[in-house]
């Protein structure tokens, strides 16, 4: 077939009017098939002005009498731009009574463009009841059933399928136009059961956009031809749990087989309803508060749950079942029910061999372990094996999850020398995940490290000096270098700072000075210990300053580089330590004659913030009681040393203060 002819403009015009008079006009003319100027006659007729005797309208047109006798007129051939023929016009601008008699003289005319179809694959009844045309809707259904009785013509143009694979009965579903609905599945009761394959059907359309009165109207007009197939491979079941609690009610108590039925990848209902639940774990709500309470106040999960404990055993193509969804988002309230309902199905894998507390390892879901941990009755999946024979404690050491490791580590009944089928141990894979260079040493994995070395872990089956070939990484000179240029910048800006005001501290002296010359609170202890703490602030920023500039220099070899780096590190440490001593016995000794307490205040208050020294250390507190759960009083001792030597690193500043303070009394007589 050839393109289309382009419609004529008064036709267009005509149409859009709804004017029946200007349409029959056109259409009796013999030899104006081409003529697309308006005259006065023409206007006069789209405005409706029946004084013009310009135009004599045949009075069988204007009675409506019959004109199938009339030949195909080739204006009405003609189509838009989107396709649209005169009847999608008309069918599209308007139901009144002169549209209808419009359509009533366009179909006579031409009784193919009921069916005819524009670029998007829309019929004219798709076109009257997406843009809410309830009577235009009947006087197109009423036109098709008077072709025949035996209703086929009818079931022809109702069933007719655009390019989405949609009926007319989808567009009156997402207008929400009840009405609508019931005018076209009055026509054909079998109309809510198509399209037969593929696409969304409109039961699936109405609970997407959540009509429930829509909805029931299928269910009842539909004498039981109703389709719950949605696109993918869904059903309406898989839109309602993502939506409404009584739209999921209905649809289960119409069809309870929906709770079986899998999409595309096999996600059931269940699947589905278990996705949309939301941890309610510290995390999650600090970064999203609202979430919860706008879009999950009450999702369907209990009510497809109770409905069908058979979706609790059915899969997805990943092999992943409901349990495991919930241990994937975080959900511990929707573990804790599956579980409760079937205990057996904490042992369920995935395709991976994956139980749900692997899949809640790996995802990071603290709260997950930690009931599983926590649980007697779940002892039996602890220390199982995926198809790489990871546990989930290989699976929290490989990806250094630090608080899930502690989890599992504090478990007495978790095995931490399971070889996997790589012949690792959780102590081979965290040795494996330690590169050679400088490092902070509370970074997580490091923690991870040290504490399965503490609780005497052991490797794998294979010689040590293998293992280290294969495993470990070696320094990469060129990333290291990177990593330390970049610290250098950071902490050279702060030792630089902290030697500028230990600098200006020295000539600006609490008390100020007096006639002579000499500072007016000379001779006292803790001015003494002042001058001596802002001394070595200055100095240790000094050091620090000098260190870091032979770490930042590339033509320094990397371990002489990362050597400088680390003596710099303690150094400022020692600098921050020592500023902090000044300014507290500085804000002493210029406020105790008048202030005692206050003075008293500031040095208790300016110790407690030193502890901020200690802030890593607490990161490692999980650690720290897991280790304890393992090794009973021997992980005291352990404590005592790291807090001792962590101290020592930290204070040494303030006590070399106080000591100088002192020795400079003893001697200052001489």
């Amino acid at each position: 077939m050839g393109t289309p002819a382009p419609m004529n403009p008064l036709m267009l015009a005509s149409a859009c009017f709804g004017s029946w008079r200007a349409l029959s006009f056109l259409l009796n003319r013999q030899d104006g098939l081409a003529d697309t100027v308006a005259t006065q006659a023409f206007i006069d007729l789209i405005e409706g002005d029946t004084s013009s005797q310009a135009v004599q309208v045949p009075s069988d047109v204007e009675e409506g009498a019959d004109h199938t006798a009339w030949p195909t007129a080739p204006l009405l051939d003609g189509v838009t731009v989107d396709g649209d023929t005169a009847l999608h016009v008309l069918a599209t601008c308007g139901d009144g009574d002169n549209f209808l008699r419009s359509v009533d003289i366009a179909y006579r005319k031409a009784r193919y463009l009921l069916v005819a179809q524009n670029r998007n694959g829309d019929t004219p009844l798709h076109c009257a009841a997406r843009t809410g045309r309830p009577k235009m809707v009947a006087r197109l259904v009423a036109l098709a059933s008077s072709e025949d009785s035996s209703g086929e013509r009818l079931k022809e143009v109702v069933r007719k399928e655009n390019g989405r694979k949609e009926t007319a009965l989808h567009e009156a579903v997402r207008l929400g136009s009840k009405h609508i609905v019931e005018i076209l599945m009055a026509a054909d009761l079998e109309l809510a059961g198509f399209p037969r394959e593929g696409g969304a059907s409109p039961l699936y359309l109405a609970v997407l956009l959540e009509r429930l009165d829509i909805a029931q109207s299928l269910y009842d007009m539909s004498d039981g031809n109703l389709s719950y197939s949605g696109p993918n491979g869904q059903n309406a079941l898989h839109a309602a749990v993502l939506r409404d609690q009584e739209m999921t009610k209905m649809l289960l108590r119409w069809n309870i087989v929906l709770t079986t039925q899998g999409d595309q990848n096999g996600s059931t209902p269940l699947h589905f309803a278990t996705s949309v639940l939301r941890p309610k774990d510290v995390q999650y709500w600090i970064h999203r508060p609202w979430i919860h309470r706008i879009w999950y106040p009450g999702m369907p999960f209990k009510q497809v749950l109770q409905a069908n404990l058979a979706p609790m055993y059915q899969s997805d193509d990943n092999g992943l079942f409901p349990v495991h969804i919930a241990a994937c988002i975080g959900s511990n309230k929707a573990v804790v029910k599956f579980l409760d309902k079937c205990p057996n199905i904490a042992g369920l894998r995935d395709i991976k061999g994956r139980t749900f507390l692997h899949i809640a390892v790996e995802n990071k879901r603290w709260h997950v372990v930690s009931h599983v941990c926590k649980t007697p009755s779940l002892s039996w999946i602890w220390n199982m094996q995926d198809n790489d024979g990871n546990t989930a404690l290989h699976l929290a050491v490989k990806l250094g999850f630090q608080d899930i490791f502690s989890l599992l580590l504090e478990n007495l009944e978790v095995n931490i020398n399971i070889i996997n089928y790589n012949g690792e141990t959780p102590l081979d894979l965290s040795d494996s995940k330690i590169r050679d260079g400088s490092f902070c040493s509370w970074n997580p994995r490091f923690l991870i490290n040290s504490a399965l070395k503490y609780c005497d872990a052991r490797h794998g089956n294979r010689r040590m000096d293998h293992f280290e070939e294969q495993y470990i990484q070696p320094l990469d000179e060129v990333k290291e270098s990177e990593k330390l240029t970049s610290s250098t910048q950071t902490l050279g800006l702060g030792s630089v700072l902290m030697a500028t005001v230990a600098f200006g501290a020295s000539f600006t002296l609490p008390g100020d000075y007096s006639d002579n010359g000499m500072p007016n609170l000379s001779g006292r202890y803790v001015f003494d210990a002042f001058i001596a703490a802002n001394s070595l602030a200055f100095a240790c920023a000094g050091l620090a300053t000098v260190n870091l500039m032979y770490s930042g220099t590339a033509i320094v070899d990397v371990p002489l580089r990362i050597w400088h780096f680390d003596i710099a590190m303690f150094f400022a440490f020692g600098s921050v330590t020592s500023l902090g001593t000044a300014f507290a016995l500085g804000l002493y000794v210029t406020l105790a004659p008048v202030a005692y307490m206050t003075a008293v205040a500031i040095c208790v208050v300016a110790s407690i913030v030193s502890l901020c020294g200690f802030m890593d250390p607490l990161r490692g507190r999980a650690v720290a009681r897991a280790l304890y759960a393992r090794m009973g009083n021997q992980a005291l001792v352990i404590f005592a040393r790291i807090i001792i030597l962590r101290g020592a690193m930290v204070y040494w500043p303030l006590v070399t203060s106080f000591i100088s303070a002192a020795i400079s009394a003893k001697y200052r007589h001489k």
